[in-house]
């Protein structure tokens, strides 16, 4: 299902706009960019991308082919066909969430008893399944890593594979070699 942001108009009213994008880290400029899939419009002419917007790096595809409407069948940025699924989430930021809770949890066992820290731990880790389960998936390549947000949800992709990672680890070393090769 797509991500589906709200945007405030003039009139007070809420819209609401589907909308993809695709961040990824570029082999030529060492650049961290995020930009919109499917085409762009300037003025009147409409305009896709196809290079990176730091340097003269060509992409395997050009964005423009990619809408929320579709799911990812193949990486624009390296043309990889094989990506992994995963929650939207800062990694860091749910360890400090998950330590904070064990911390508060233990606090309430220490003052009030091992019952009502039990309870607490609970507690906290009903509300975090509950978070977990209505975060939105991105989609990320194993060759480029590569993150796609709000596309359509493709049932070939699956959860991260160690097995992949360590086949693409020296597949990604040859295409960053090959993509930044002077021509």
């Amino acid at each position: 299902m797509p991500i589906a942001a709200i945007r405030v108009d003039m009139s007070g009213k809420n819209a609401q706009e589907k909308f993809a994008s695709i961040q990824f880290a570029c082999p030529g400029c060492d650049g961290e960019h995020h930009l919109p899939a499917g085409a762009c419009k300037k003025g009147d002419l409409a305009i896709g991308h196809d290079c990176c917007p730091g340097c003269d790096f060509k992409f395997a595809a050009g964005l423009d082919a990619y809408t929320a409407k579709k799911a990812v069948e193949k990486c624009a940025i390296c043309s990889c066909e094989e990506f992994y699924i995963q929650k939207d989430f800062n990694r860091q930021l749910g360890l400090m969430v998950a330590a904070s809770s064990l911390m508060v949890a233990f606090l309430v066992m220490l003052l009030s008893g091992h019952l009502s820290g039990l309870y607490c731990l609970f507690a906290l880790a009903a509300v975090d399944g509950l978070i977990y389960w209505k975060w939105k998936n991105v989609t990320v390549c194993y060759l480029c890593h590569a993150i796609y947000r709000g596309f359509e949800s493709n049932p070939r992709h699956s959860g991260f594979y160690l097995g992949n990672e360590e086949k693409y680890k020296h597949l990604r070393i040859d295409w960053i070699e090959r993509a930044v090769k002077p021509k």
